[in-house]
């Protein structure tokens, strides 16, 4: 094969911009509302490209609508789907969601009879001629576009079409003069030597009189005709040309559109290490476009292109290995795939590893080495970047603080719409830090903020209408604020809107659905929403009446983790003092004690598993929980431990052990163990043979109205 004599259509106009993301962004934004789509569209593919989220749904906008570019309805849900995978602003999704449906419905009434649904992919215009080893990888980029849509009959390109303009004799022909005849835009002759070598077999020819076809070069487009000699390449084994003819296939243009030769050619290509059908092909796996959708697969195509250098396909690699998803889950193959598209520049490759530093995950926790990064990210426009930034100079997170330069990088992600730094930079407002405070401004911000569906700014909005501090006391739109963060989980906001419930402010009073709240919010270890629950309990309000959990909650105030409040609970139930007695309640406190390593829970715990209270009987378990608990030398459970020696119970008999088990639970006056004891005395069990301890003891257990004492004290006295 030449090399360097291959043309191939470029996708896009080559568009240099040297101005900054957000600059070329608001360029962009200003040539659309004059009616320019065509520049608004290069701009915003150029971002696009580059990762710029915001751009990117921008561009599937522009597509839908076939607005700057030809309607595409493909393209437009690849850009979508790339701007809400790499979006954390759910609300921004959804708006680009809606604007677009929303064209769509308008083109379909504008253009009655053309089913919307079904509008064909467009091969993207070209406008430069590359040479083989240089391929505009913006072209191909876009190409990749390839989504969802129902497979069609597939067919093979029509046979050629005589030629449209004049050619040379086959012994006339010659590639080389086609070329320089080509470089010079003699399209003309380049085609007079082109044509009669293709139509005789010649694969370079061939793919370049395909590349005329599809550009116009000279003659009038035809995506059949170039798909026809595409395929002519294709079969003869070139690379380009298989890959120019899948994209043909999954886009319908110039042949019925067809998923599974799409699949077909791609993988013709990517064998021979073409690394944009390699791309494309871990598309179709990932999409089960034309193949069973199938992750693993879609991974191995998608880290052949990587490792090509495709940094798009780096990227994905990396989210693929940081999620699990094609292959188990490896933060080292993560991080080490963002780095090298961070090498080339990849500006949410940079945010992510950012994030890896901040927890010292996978890497040695650098807080410095995450600040630089989101600052490298940030100045190539990607919103999330900006307002990391804005928080690192806020909190002084590898830097040094600087709330000015916070406000900043606040106010240019907020610019983007980002929920969350305009959150932030209404705090900033608010407290008048690094900014001159504006209290109207700050609340137009979290209004802006809450709308787009953040929840702390939700709340903060609430507690700012339930204060007065926007200039007037507005407890409905509180409560409403309050109920919308609630929804989201925020656990302060689910007891103020129980409360604001239970007490009828800004809303009707309902105390079943207070109830609901401070479920909620008391799960989430809210102390007051928790005393609150048991009160409405206790009380029967909004839920029928039930001693049993008003104590639960109340008590869970005192037991917020603490292992000897656990205990006491235990202790409680076990013995119904201040509750019902509930042995299965009683094994529940204690374990959550026990699993503290609290000594008397695992003591006591032990009694219940050898009794089988509240808990299926386990002897060996019981014994266990009681060694664990020898240093507390609590009473009760060394004499069951002493019981255990003594009868040879889950372990050796050792009557010499038991009997000074039962001497230290004696000694501290538990009556049982004074039996135990004293009948070791008079038997000689493990000590020697002492009729007067023997009495002693016994004494002193009697006077506990020990029964079994009371009775050998009495046969020792009446011989």
């Amino acid at each position: 094969m030449r090399l360097n004599r291959i043309i191939t259509g470029a996708m896009l106009s080559s568009f240099m911009l040297a101005a900054e993301p957000q600059q070329q962004f608001e360029t962009a934004v200003a040539a659309y509302q004059q009616g320019d789509y065509h520049k608004a569209a290069q701009i915003w593919q150029a971002l696009a490209l580059e990762g710029n989220t915001k751009a990117q749904f921008e561009l599937a906008k522009l597509y839908s609508m076939g607005q700057g570019v030809e309607q595409d309805a493909l393209q437009a849900a690849y850009w979508l789907e790339q701007a809400a995978s790499n979006s954390t602003d759910f609300a921004e999704s959804f708006r680009a969601q809606q604007d677009i449906a929303s064209g769509l419905q308008q083109h379909k009434s504008q253009q009655a009879g053309v089913v919307a649904e079904a509008l064909p992919a467009a091969v993207p215009d070209t406008s430069t001629v590359k040479t083989a080893d240089s391929v505009n990888s913006a072209a191909d980029d876009t190409a990749r576009a390839a989504d969802s849509a129902a497979a069609q009959a597939s067919s093979k390109p029509k046979e050629a079409k005589p030629p449209e303009l004049a050619v040379l004799a086959l012994t006339e022909a010659n590639f080389d003069i086609g070329m320089r005849a080509f470089q010079r835009q003699r399209y003309d002759e380049a085609y007079s030597h082109w044509y009669p070598l293709a139509q005789a077999g010649e694969v370079d020819a061939q793919f370049n009189l395909a590349a005329m076809y599809a550009n116009g070069y000279g003659i009038q487009t035809d995506d059949t005709e170039a798909a026809h000699w595409f395929s002519q390449a294709a079969e003869q084994g070139m690379a380009q040309a298989q890959y120019q003819l899948a994209v043909a296939h999954a886009n319908g243009k110039g042949l019925a559109q067809d998923d599974a030769l799409a699949v077909y050619w791609y993988r013709k290509a990517a064998e021979q290490q073409y690394v944009l059908a390699q791309y494309n092909l871990g598309f179709m796996y990932a999409n089960g476009r034309g193949v069973t959708q199938d992750d693993a697969s879609a991974l191995l195509w998608y880290e052949r292109a990587a490792a090509q250098g495709d940094v798009d396909a780096q990227y994905i690699v990396a989210e693929r290995y940081q999620s699990g998803r094609g292959a188990p889950a490896d933060i080292n193959q993560a991080i080490g795939w963002y780095q090298r598209a961070l090498e080339q520049g990849h500006a949410r490759a940079g945010y992510q590893l950012a994030h890896y530093y901040l927890r010292g995950q996978g890497v040695a926790k650098n807080e410095s080495r995450a600040f630089d990064l989101f600052s490298r990210a940030a100045s190539q426009g990607l919103i999330e970047a900006q307002r990391e930034l804005g928080i690192s100079y806020s909190i002084g997170r590898g830097v040094r603080n600087n709330d000015s330069k916070a406000v900043a990088a606040l106010e240019a992600a907020c610019n983007g719409r980002d929920a969350t730094a305009c959150y932030y930079l209404a705090v900033y407002l608010s407290e008048g830090r690094g900014v001159k405070t504006d209290e109207a401004r700050a609340a137009l911000l979290f209004e802006q903020a809450a709308e787009a569906g953040d929840m702390e700014a939700q709340f903060r909005l609430g507690v700012l209408l339930s204060q007065g501090d926007t200039g007037v006391v507005d407890e409905a739109a509180a409560f409403d604020w309050f109920k919308r963060a609630a929804a989201q989980g925020h656990a302060e906001a689910q007891y103020l809107t129980a409360l604001r419930l239970a007490n009828g402010t800004g809303t009707e009073q309902n105390d079943a659905e207070a109830v609901k709240w401070y479920q909620r919010a008391a799960e989430q270890g809210v102390v007051f929403a928790q005393y609150n629950l048991g009160f409405m309990y206790g009380a029967g309000r909004g839920v029928a009446q039930d001693d049993e959990k008003a104590l639960y909650w109340y008590s869970k105030v005192a037991a917020t983790g603490d292992a000897d409040a656990q205990f006491n609970l235990g202790l409680r139930y076990e013995t119904g003092k201040g509750v019902r007695q509930d042995d299965k309640q009683a094994v529940k406190w204690y374990q959550k004690a026990a699993d503290q390593g609290h000594q008397r829970a695992l003591a006591y715990l032990g009694y219940m598993y050898e009794k089988g209270y509240g808990v299926s009987m386990d002897e060996r378990k019981a014994f266990d929980l009681y060694q664990q608990s020898l240093s507390a030398r609590v009473p009760r459970a060394l004499t069951a431990l002493g019981l255990f020696y003594k009868n040879g119970r889950q372990v050796k008999a050792d009557d010499k052990k038991a009997a000074e088990l039962f001497l230290q639970a004696a000694e501290q006056g538990y009556a049982n163990a004074q039996y135990n004891l004293g009948w070791m005395y008079e038997y000689g069990r493990g000590v020697s043979k002492d009729l007067a301890k023997a009495r002693d003891w016994y004494q002193r257990a009697a006077e506990q109205s020990e029964p079994l004492a009371q009775a050998q004290l009495s046969r020792l006295l009446n011989p």
